[in-house]
């Protein structure tokens, strides 16, 4: 008999469904049980899901900000009897309290999903409660997988106990990515550039909610610092979310001509033709996953400096002058000038190409967050008959 797994996760953004797909080849009575975004929330679930992977349950928020949240799933626990439980893992998830409660009657082994600290706070449990609750959750659990390595090692300061503690590199679908470069590398540059209608010699772009935390205001007053002194460039900006209407009017404000508010568009072959022909992917605020989705397509990507909490796994993608710049935080002179040194040198923008594209393959790719997911469930499970 097979582990018998089931993976909680509050919703289930498209970016992560293939990497499930990945898992269930591997643990084929594995299970996927998500539920409803927050009513004010962006991010939005994947659609067109194979029913025998994912399982839509609810979701009930509490506060306004729906941080704390309570899901649907025991009857569905208390049926499949799943040997492991893997759980997204942030203390306003309910349901954690109850799992642990659960853990001995239904006799599942626990395991906990995490980037490990908080944007906003860090992680100090000897002067934060929240975080004292959290340290005390990892300590109790069976397994804890972090996002990325700083993450566990920030939290092995304060622990005990660290041998139950594993990382998987956080990641997309790195493989789907590179068939589409490959494909896109036939067909060559110029005549993406022109199925999409973009004659500008010099092109950047930013892919992500337009939420405060990515700070695309800063992109925005440094791509008009950029416009006005170089032109004959273009600014394409995919996504959407709360903020989308004060950037449209600091636009007008700036008088940026050359910046395009696309939308959302999650059809993953279009925005992928978006990001090869760019010259850099800008995100001046919270780097996570989209270094990732843009070292797949070979597109440097320029961000900023931050405290040391503010950024996700991605940071630790990006090296300065190998496969993309930091620029000062909220400085859009700054920025401007990172983005002038990026396409400024022909020879330079190439091997920050070829360098991005090394990282997705050699560091990024889905392959060793796999390795590090199945290393925490086997070690966890080794005692479960199979």
């Amino acid at each position: 008999m097979h582990k018998k797994i089931i993976i909680l996760q509050r919703i289930l953004p498209h970016y992560r469904t293939g990497f499930f797909k990945r898992l269930k080849a591997i643990y084929p009575s594995l299970k996927v049980l998500y539920g409803n975004p927050f009513k004010r929330e962006v991010l939005k679930n994947a659609d067109k899901l194979d029913s025998d992977i994912f399982q839509k349950t609810s979701n009930y928020y509490f506060q306004k900000e729906g941080k704390v949240f309570f899901s649907s799933i025991y009857k569905i626990l208390i049926k499949e009897k799943p040997d492991i439980v893997v759980s997204v893992f942030n203390v306003g998830n309910l349901n954690l309290y109850f799992l642990f409660l659960l853990r001995s009657l239904l006799k599942f082994k626990l395991v906990l999903w995490s980037l490990g600290y908080d944007h906003l706070t860090g992680f100090d449990p000897g002067k934060n409660f929240l975080h004292k609750i959290r340290l005390i959750l990892s300590q109790k659990a069976d397994a804890v997988i972090f996002y990325w390595k700083y993450g566990k090692d920030v939290v092995e300061k304060f622990s005990k106990k660290k041998s139950h503690y594993f990382v998987a590199q956080n990641t997309i679908d790195t493989t789907m990515h590179f068939d589409l470069k490959s494909k896109f590398d036939m067909l060559g540059k110029d005549k993406i550039k022109k199925e999409l209608g973009i004659e500008d010699k010099i092109n950047f772009i930013y892919i992500g909610r337009l939420v405060p935390d990515k700070e695309v205001d800063v992109l925005l007053k440094a791509y008009s610092l950029f416009e006005k002194k170089y032109g004959d460039c273009r600014l394409t900006i995919i996504g959407d979310g709360p903020e989308r209407e004060k950037l449209e009017y600091l636009k007008s404000n700036h008088e940026i001509t050359g910046a395009f508010f696309l939308g959302e568009i999650l059809d993953v072959e279009t925005t992928g033709k978006w990001l090869y022909i760019s010259d850099a992917l800008i995100m001046p605020g919270r780097l996570g996953n989209s270094v990732v989705h843009s070292f797949c397509y070979g597109t440097p990507v320029i961000s900023t400096n931050k405290g040391e909490f503010f950024h996700c796994e991605g940071i630790s993608y990006l090296k300065e002058g190998v496969n993309g710049f930091l620029a000062n935080d909220r400085d859009p002179d700054d920025l401007c000038g990172k983005m002038y040194k990026l396409i400024s040198d022909e020879e330079q923008l190439i091997n920050l190409r070829k360098n991005a594209f090394k990282t997705a393959k050699e560091e990024c790719s889905l392959e060793k967050m796999l390795e590090g997911f199945r290393e925490a469930i086997e070690v966890t499970g080794k005692d479960i008959k199979s």
